[in-house]
């Protein structure tokens, strides 16, 4: 490269002619301005000059061969406004005719063709100049900006091209990028090579997750994503952990709850009751003093009533849903509750508890089974405890307004 430049003979920097050609080329995005272009725009361009001008001054550049590398930088990205599938032919058509019309060298116009031309996928850049703008949009295009950017190239295909890919198809597209990209001067090899080499290995990852996934989707009869499926690769396991201890534990408080307030009302009444009956038969209240014997009658009835209710709120439910003639499909299906495989003999219960342990489908739609029917015995316990209570006080109100009328009437 220093032989090279020995050997050129000085040649004069048209004047401003990249600043000229800077200013042409946001003018053209300004006025042919298209929001779908999110990655192929002015700013990139920009991002890609400012890295040619780093390598060039760590490779002590041809001043000459900078220019012609920047102008075919600033103009690169112009093609996307005209033909987002035949950019590179657009380019240079503009290139050439922005060139022209300032009278710019024959020579150094071809040069700045032939970067734009060797920019293709199927050229490789051999000139001097070309290896600058190709190792500084592969420096942007491939780095420490990567993972931020890349997502911008997808949405303006799906924009402009309507090209929908599924996950797996474009990650194996951007590993393949990153394996495809390349360096030519000391400079750039030097200090983005590395950077490439540690996205290549992240971008693997990616890829070889999103075929894991692939491989492992599961679609009902309809063609849809069945309930409960791949739920650990949306939601991190332990908020579904933690979602589930919470619900079984306000279950369970909430029973205790309804069983702590059955029992008071059951033993209220049951103290009442044989007090009342104890009285009644001791004094023969009602032979001495028949008018008080409505107002006993009314609280014996509601209070055996309010009884009776307290004690279906507590008598235990067992919900069975398996028995001898279920299929193993529909026993694994409800498998976590003890009235639903106690049925079973042990083999059958092992085979089923095998099934959900290896299927995180089966195992989240268990636990949500089991969570609907807690709530549906508590909505129960609750009824009757309600029915308890509301019985209770009607009655003892009633009691009490009957024995005043009949002590004072």
């Amino acid at each position: 490269m220093e032989n090279d430049r020995a050997s050129q003979p000085h040649q004069p920097l048209t004047a401003d002619i990249v600043q000229a050609a800077q200013v042409h080329v946001l003018n053209l995005f300004n006025h042919q301005q298209d929001n779908r272009l999110l990655y192929h725009n002015y700013q990139r361009s920009s991002e890609i000059a400012q890295t040619l001008n780093a390598i060039a001054d760590a490779e002590q550049s041809d001043e000459v061969r900078r220019e012609m590398a920047l102008l075919a930088c600033w103009f690169h990205q112009t093609g996307y406004l005209s033909s987002y599938n035949q950019p590179g032919a657009v380019s240079q058509q503009k290139a050439q005719a922005f060139l022209e019309s300032r009278h710019y060298p024959a020579e150094r116009l071809q040069g700045v063709l032939n970067c734009l031309q060797m920019l293709e996928p199927s050229q490789s850049p051999e000139t001097p100049e070309a290896q600058l703008l190709s190792d500084a949009r592969t420096a942007v295009n491939s780095t420490s900006r990567f993972f931020q950017q890349y997502p911008l190239l997808r949405l303006e295909q799906e924009l402009v091209l309507s090209q929908r890919l599924s996950t797996l198809e474009w990650n194996q597209l951007q590993l393949q990028h990153l394996l495809n990209a390349r360096f030519y001067t000391p400079s750039a090899k030097s200090r983005y090579a590395d950077l490439v080499s540690q996205n290549i290995l992240v971008q693997k990852e990616k890829t070889e997750k999103s075929r894991m996934n692939q491989l492992h989707q599961k679609v009902g009869e309809n063609g849809m994503i069945r309930k409960f499926q791949q739920l650990e690769r949306k939601l991190p396991s332990s908020a579904i952990q933690t979602f589930f201890r919470a619900n079984y534990r306000n279950h369970i408080n909430l029973s205790a709850i309804a069983d702590n307030k059955a029992n008071i009302m059951i033993s209220v009444n049951a103290i009442l009751i044989s007090v009342v009956i104890s009285v009644l038969s001791y004094r023969n209240i009602s032979e001495t003093n028949p008018m008080i014997l409505l107002p006993v009658v009314i609280f014996l009835i509601t209070g055996l009533t309010s009884l009776i209710f307290a004690v279906l709120s507590i008598r235990p439910k067992v919900t069975t849903l398996n028995d001898e003639e279920s299929s193993m499909e529909q026993i694994k299906q409800n498998v976590v509750y003890f009235g639903n495989f106690v049925r079973l003999d042990l083999e059958q219960y092992e085979e089923a508890m095998d099934a959900v342990f290896r299927d995180g489908e089966l195992l989240y739609g268990n636990m949500t089974r089991d969570l609907y029917f807690l709530g549906k015995v508590l909505d129960k316990k609750y009824r009757f405890l309600t029915l308890s209570y509301n019985i209770f006080m009607v009655g003892f109100v009633v009691t009490v307004v009957m024995f005043l009328v009949a002590m004072f009437s």
